[in-house]
């Protein structure tokens, strides 16, 4: 909880709910990572809607692209190395989940098309990037965004799977002369009761 515990603009309800979330992911990524049946699955699901996120989004002409929160199952990544000529790196601050992913990348011969690292989303260098990515599971959710607002180059997209209420939280935290913009919101469907909102977002 060390880093749920930073993040003050949640009430207790909020973070319990935040840690209940990245559970449930972390275990889905685990189970992808040990089954390939699970992968498979999770691929025809969560992957598909990150296809469609990259086709709503407009992704298909990037090309230094970072994710932020990998897990262990990079699925992200993946769906990000199907477009041309992209390079794709993808973080984790858990070394675990980084070493579980760097395996699955090599069992799919995607080495050259994604490159795994151990790192912050807090501090993480983004100077090349012209796409950036935040996962839900990238906490503290509002430092991580700031860090990127604020260091991510002009004329970059951001993309920040994050529910309505983080982002109005976040919105507060917006700097006039950094000049982010909110462009798109889509609503991903996983299962009937399984939702989670993707923006848009551009720094200009």
């Amino acid at each position: 909880m060390e880093e749920l515990q930073i993040e003050n603009n949640y009430s207790f309800r909020e973070l319990f709910n935040i840690k209940k979330t990245n559970i449930f992911w972390k275990t889905i990524d685990w189970l992808a990572y040990k089954l390939d049946y699970a992968a498979k699955i999770y691929d025809r699901t969560v992957g598909n809607e990150y296809r469609n996120e990259k086709k709503k989004f407009d992704l298909t002409k990037s090309k230094e692209i970072l994710h932020i929160g990998c897990g262990s199952y990079p699925i992200t990544a993946m769906v990000l190395a199907e477009i041309d000529g992209a390079r794709v790196v993808t973080i984790d601050n858990d070394i675990r989940a980084v070493n579980r992913a760097n395996k699955v990348i090599k069992r799919k011969n995607l080495n050259g098309k994604i490159k795994i690292e151990y790192g912050k989303g807090t501090n993480y260098n983004l100077d090349k990037y012209d796409t950036i990515i935040v996962s839900g599971c990238s906490i503290p959710k509002i430092k991580v965004l700031e860090h990127v607002f604020k260091n991510a180059k002009s004329k970059s997209k951001i993309v920040a799977r994050y529910s309505s209420k983080d982002i109005d939280k976040i919105k507060n935290n917006i700097k006039p002369d950094q000049k982010i913009k909110i462009e798109k919101k889509i609503t991903n469907h996983l299962f009937p009761n399984t939702t989670w909102d993707s923006f848009l977002i551009t720094k200009g």
